[in-house]
């Protein structure tokens, strides 16, 4: 692979952590007034519209996935689209932001583990010194740097299904190596956002039996497609090509930069003050996440699972 093809990729899975940092807080505030089954269908279902003049030229391609390899595509739409959009809402709107932002930096962690138990692969020195430098700045910044606030945490029935999210989003990560290399990554994520809507329905359709039709206010709407084009699609993408290029356990491995790019963006936003432990965080969670990627990995980065 050449060597500005990995830069690319690692600058895309920068902008993906910064995307989807975005996505926690303006998310979190539409569950005040949004239940998790309305997100997670207007978020897919308006990213799909808007991919529909893009796909349309590779129909054949997409109907070819979806009639031999449809339990594969499905299974993807189960586990990285709008049901596991569904699921992290569900827990979100009961969870602490503490605790979302320390879980995050379990998801790199949990694709090594995977991929130990799954291909038997050791991680390497490297990738475990980074590892733990990164998640040491997870909690710096977190924690404002007073490691005290951890001990008021506690573990309710909302934050289980935050971790079970990340536990099946980790999963998802390993096995989109495996998605059809015929499809463009537009075409996939079409496709699979399609799958993903149908598996939703039932969530829908039962919340709606129980809270009535939803009516959107301008806000709503407008915050609401932020997520859909930019945290979904446009970090969907990026994503996509990320995990082809250099592998799932060192795309995970940028999940850490999450927390760092909420935070940057309270202070931008929400006004709140810049602090000293913000630079040590940063230094931490971008040094660790640098020394992860040192060294490439020829099983997790080979440019045989890329869509080319």
């Amino acid at each position: 692979m050449k060597p500005s093809a990995r830069i690319t990729a690692y600058a895309f899975l920068v902008l993906t952590s910064a995307f989807w940092g975005s996505n926690a807080v303006v998310a979190r505030g539409l569950l005040n007034t949004m239940s998790p089954a309305t997100l997670a269908l207007f978020r897919w279902g308006v990213a799909v519209l808007v991919l529909v003049p893009f796909v349309y030229k590779e129909r054949a391609a997409i109907m070819r996935a979806l009639t031999t390899q449809w339990r594969l595509m499905l299974l993807l739409a189960l586990l990285g689209f709008a049901p596991n959009a569904y699921l992290s809402y569900l827990g979100l709107r009961g969870s602490t932001a503490i605790f979302m932002g320390i879980v995050n930096s379990i998801v790199p962690v949990m694709v090594v583990l995977i991929m130990a138990l799954w291909k038997r692969r050791i991680p390497q020195r490297h990738e475990g010194i980074g590892l733990a430098l990164s998640f040491i700045g997870v909690f710096v910044v977190l924690t404002r740097g007073d490691f005290s606030h951890l001990l008021q945490l506690r573990i309710s029935g909302f934050e289980i299904i935050v971790l079970a999210g990340l536990m099946v989003w980790a999963v998802y990560t390993v096995l989109l190596l495996y998605r059809p290399v015929y499809l463009s990554l537009t075409a996939f994520v079409f496709l699979a956002g399609v799958l993903g809507l149908f598996l939703i329905a039932p969530a829908v359709i039962f919340d709606w039996a129980q809270n009535g039709i939803p009516r959107l206010s301008l806000r709503e709407i407008a915050l609401a497609s932020y997520i859909a084009l930019v945290p979904t699609l446009l970090a969907m993408l990026l994503f996509g090509y990320a995990v082809a290029k250099v592998g799932p356990v060192h795309s995970g491995i940028f999940t850490h930069l999450i927390p760092l790019f909420s935070a940057l963006f309270a202070v931008l936003f929400i006004h709140e003050r810049l602090h000293f432990f913000h630079a040590v965080a940063f230094v931490l969670i971008g040094g660790g996440a640098i020394l992860c990627c040192i060294k490439p990995d020829t099983m997790l980065s080979s440019d045989s699972t890329s869509s080319r």
